[in-house]
């Protein structure tokens, strides 16, 4: 037990917390892929965890473009890791985190933000609001050969799933 002004000591698990990093912005590359393949979906959710990784989407792919989809989104996956993206993250004022994160379609609500500064990253070329950790580049999801492992939609929510050790 210890109380306010108390030394104590802390570890943190330097492997565990790269392979949660790669994890965290192979997320932001599904984002990513998916406006290389003229997805531009609203994000809803991203579930950046080892037991089974997603982002979800506000939006419809039809049943019959499903699966020429997936092939397309695993190709721009792992271009975006063989172009060696640097990531890159910034605090920005709200209106300009705003103009950034939404430059191409309204993606984010940053409401919530008010007049304060929101932290951007940018993984692949695509901005988003995120106070997450992430690696420094899109290569470096190359070693664990993370990628993209499948689509499911369901009542108007896109589901693209990813993973380590894809092939």
């Amino acid at each position: 037990s210890f109380s306010p002004g108390s030394a104590v000591s802390v570890s943190v698990d330097a492997d565990r917390r790269r392979l949660l990093s790669e994890c965290h912005t192979a997320g932001h590359v599904v984002d990513s892929a998916m406006f290389r393949c003229g997805q531009v979906l609203p994000p809803s959710k991203g579930y950046h965890f080892l037991d089974g990784p997603y982002v979800e989407y506000r939006g419809v792919i039809p049943p019959n473009e499903r699966v020429e989809l997936l092939q397309k989104l695993k190709v721009a996956f792992k271009e975006l890791v063989d172009e060696n993206i640097e990531t890159s993250i910034e605090t920005l004022d709200a209106g300009e985190a705003e103009n950034v994160c939404n430059r191409l379609a309204q993606n984010f609500d940053l409401s919530c933000y008010g007049d304060g500064d929101v932290r951007v990253v940018n993984v692949g070329g695509w901005p988003c609001p995120c106070g997450g950790t992430h690696v420094a580049s899109t290569a470096d999801l190359k070693e664990r050969n993370w990628g993209i492992s499948g689509i499911k939609c369901k009542k108007g929510v896109v589901r693209i799933k990813y993973n380590q050790n894809t092939t």
